[in-house]
């Protein structure tokens, strides 16, 4: 697939696919490469979600999962979808990625089947004032290639922190 030049995504992926791993960037006057697990990872979940299509758990289970399958319908309304990666492996860079991807496919395919709103659980105080550094005011977002220039302008998303009083629903939050 992706030799193939990443078929049956979207125009919004495959430009954010070339941008993120086929183009140069310099971060801090350095050379900057995304690593190659970070890599795997956000194109496994593209290549679930575009091209296999793929919205809810028991799908997901049918193909992948092993013994019976537990449905509950009322419970599996939302993609939901992780990666298992080791500590120092880049999970965050991960969650940007699809942060990206879900919000600019969100903003210019007009398809429903994204968002431009997401929400971040942690698990711990240190896991939370470690991804506080790297969200608070967008700072990931705007340190790291992410976003192609072009689209910069257009990226608009407001961070709410867990200490930050609740904004309007109008707005796009993170």
């Amino acid at each position: 697939w992706r030799n193939n030049d990443y078929p049956n995504v979207s125009k919004t992926t495959k430009r954010l696919l070339e941008f993120w791993f086929k183009e140069d960037h310099i971060v801090e006057n350095k050379e900057f490469k995304f690593w190659f697990a970070q890599r795997e990872a956000i194109e496994t979940l593209i290549y679930v979600y575009e091209v296999m299509r793929k919205r809810k758990f028991a799908e997901l289970m049918q193909d992948f999962g092993e013994g019976k399958i537990v449905y509950n319908p009322e419970i599996d309304q939302y993609p939901l979808y992780c990666f298992k990666m080791a500590t120092g492996t880049g999970k965050t860079f991960v969650m940007t990625f699809a942060v990206v991807w879900s919000y600019f496919n969100y903003k210019f395919e007009g398809i429903d089947d994204y968002t431009n709103k997401f929400l971040l659980i942690t698990p711990n105080v240190i896991v939370y004032e470690r991804l506080k550094r790297d969200f608070q005011d967008g700072k990931i977002f705007r340190q790291y290639p992410f976003i192609p220039d072009e689209w910069k302008p257009l990226f608009d998303l407001k961070i709410v922190l867990r200490d930050d009083p609740i904004p309007s629903q109008k707005e796009n939050i993170f």
